[in-house]
């Protein structure tokens, strides 16, 4: 009380003994705060000092708290009581979607301890608090515990967190608990042991100044006894465990089925596939299915002429000589000629090579082969009508007023009900596709064992259908059948001539000239065309980029090339009447250019750029 009373008498000011009487109505009316306590002077007779209450704080005067500006004297009793404030905290548990987590969302408690703030006097003094904050946790142990069981979280509980989040509450969210991720197993893989492409460079070394264009590649080969394809099974994964303590299955690992087609077999365990013959392997793969086989190779050795006969083989086709008028090879694999095709048709699946001159003839190779290609449509409407036709005939057997005693001796009536009044359009197609088929009698075309017998009989007496499963088992062969044909091989089909006259050239991948060039020819490439030599006269079409060492001619030839947006057209020497179309944009050259690339720039306009 001393110090207080020192304090207050400095702070306040202290009247001359000689002049106490004289003066003391001359005291000044203030009030301070110190020490945490009111100290008020005043004059006996007034004025007094003025205190003002302020939110925190309890203003007691005389035993009744005082809400507005009070004056007080030196005789009142008076308490100014800090008010401690509460503000309560949030919490919550959530499992993750996936249950490998339990996360708890806080907010921690607030309290605000207050205390009264010392100030010098004043005739009214406006109070002051000082304020200090400390967290509290919004749950206890104990609390969250009951709630952990109540949402049955029993997995991976991370204790020492909890007890942390307990005794040093913080604003945030927490995972508490954490389950175990089921390990996903691995998919079955199949590995080709062969290269997809049709033939590899051979290695030509550098003291070899000429290249003999026949022996420039190898096609590439196998022999019986090879193993083709291995197969590496599915893995199966690990199971996991939710926070809520159930078990977590990983997903399926994807099978596929290694099959083996024509000359090669499947060994025992099905998980390698091996040629049985010579010829060129090949892969063909679908969603959930890769099969595996060699085409063989037929080699005529001379000339296709009337004494050899036209050549329609399944394989690969070489040919040692020339392929004379009027006459056509049609492979399903890649075809070679060793010397000059003169108004000849070659049609493959794969690639085309020719060694010599090409004269006035049709070079066609790529996909799927034209004749494999046209059953594709066939079998999709064969396979539409009979899945239509079981579904119809499913609706009648489940109609209540259908009597099956009159289908006793099987649903042969039904179906031909069905298929003279409702589906029509299915013997005809079947019968195109017999047709098609025994046209095609050279051709391995993949089909099914018994499958065009089965269709005929169909369709030659209907009758004799003992049940459902009898067409189901058919609707299974021809779409699966159709979905083998439509599965597009393995590599690309290019064609790689010398040189070309009057002819049309075709090829789903690339087609280059290696000779002298072209005349008067259409080439037509699903990829880029090379030209080493010249093109004079005609039209190239293509899908990706150009290059041709001289295009049009001095004689002012028409001569044009066409290409998509985003490619290229480059040539070493243009002549005037020559026009290229890359995109939309045609740009016709009036006259003689060397060393130009046209191309389209962002904006869709057609650049011209030159070589040094």
């Amino acid at each position: 009380m001393g110090e207080s009373n020192t304090q207050a008498t400095n702070l306040i000011g202290t009247q001359n003994p000689a002049s106490k009487d004289s003066g003391a109505n001359k005291l000044p009316a203030m009030v301070a705060i110190i020490n945490g306590r009111p100290v008020i002077k005043h004059p006996p007779e007034g004025p007094y000092p003025v205190i003002v209450p302020c939110r925190g704080l309890r203003l007691v005067v005389n035993g009744e708290e005082r809400k507005e500006p009070m004056p007080v004297t030196s005789k009142d009793k008076i308490e100014i009581l800090p008010v401690d404030e509460k503000q309560e905290g949030y919490w919550r548990i959530k499992i993750s979607g996936d249950k490998l987590a339990a996360l708890l969302q806080m907010r921690p408690g607030i309290i605000l301890h207050r205390c009264l703030k010392d100030l010098p006097p004043a005739k009214v003094l406006q109070l002051e608090v000082l304020e200090q904050e400390s967290h509290y946790p919004p749950f206890t142990l104990e609390d969250l515990v009951r709630e952990l069981k109540s949402q049955g979280i029993q997995y991976g509980i991370d204790w020492q967190t909890c007890a942390r989040l307990v005794e040093e509450p913080a604003e945030g969210t927490w995972t508490i608990a954490r389950g175990q991720p089921a390990f996903p197993g691995k998919d079955a893989t199949v590995q080709l042991l062969f290269t997809t492409q049709d033939r590899v460079p051979v290695t030509i070394k550098e003291e070899e100044q000429q290249v003999n264009f026949r022996e420039r590649f190898q096609f590439t080969s196998v022999e019986p006894g090879t193993v083709l394809a291995r197969k590496k099974t599915v893995t199966g994964g690990r199971p996991g465990r939710a926070v809520t303590g159930e078990i977590i299955l990983p997903p399926e690992p994807r099978e596929i089925e290694l099959v083996a087609g024509q000359g090669a077999i499947l060994s025992d365990n099905g998980l390698e596939v091996v040629a049985t013959r010579s010829g060129r392997p090949m892969a063909r793969k679908t969603k959930d299915r890769v099969t595996i086989e060699v085409v063989p190779a037929l080699i005529h050795d001379g000339n296709v002429n009337l004494s050899s006969g036209n050549i329609n083989f399944s394989g690969d086709v070489i040919v040692t000589g020339q392929v004379e008028e009027g006459m056509a090879i049609e492979a399903g694999g890649n075809v070679y000629v060793g010397d000059t095709v003169s108004r000849g048709i070659i049609r493959a699946g794969g690639s085309i090579e020719v060694a010599g001159n090409i004269f006035v003839s049709v070079l066609a190779a790529g996909g799927i082969t034209a004749f494999q290609q046209r059953l594709s449509p066939l079998l999709a409407r064969i396979a539409e009508e009979l899945e239509q036709l079981i579904t119809a005939i499913k609706q009648l057997l489940r109609h209540p007023s259908f009597k099956k005693d009159d289908l006793k001796g099987g649903i042969g009536p039904l179906v031909l009900l069905l298929m003279e009044k409702k589906f029509q359009g299915l013997s005809p197609a079947i019968e195109l596709l017999q047709k098609e088929v025994q046209n095609l009698q050279t051709i391995s075309l993949g089909e099914p064992e018994g499958l065009i017998n089965d269709l005929e009989r169909l369709t030659r007496s209907p009758l004799g259908v003992k049940n459902l499963d009898y067409l189901e088992t058919m609707l299974q062969k021809v779409a699966g059948w159709q979905e083998g044909i439509s599965a597009p091989l393995q590599g690309r089909a290019d064609v790689t001539v010398n040189y070309v006259v009057n002819s049309t050239i075709m090829a789903s991948g690339n087609i280059r000239v290696l000779g002298d060039g072209c005349y008067h020819s259409r080439l037509q490439a699903g990829k880029s065309v090379t030209i080493n030599g010249v093109f004079r006269g005609g039209e190239i079409q293509a899908q990706g980029d150009v290059y041709i060492r001289e295009l049009g001619s001095r004689s002012g030839t028409e001569t044009r090339v066409i290409t998509r947006s985003g490619a290229r057209v480059k040539a070493g020497h243009v002549f005037e009447n020559t026009s290229v179309q890359i995109g939309p944009r045609v740009y016709s050259f009036g006259r003689e250019e060397k060393g130009v690339t046209l191309y389209l720039d962002r904006e869709g306009e057609l650049i011209r750029s030159y070589m040094n």
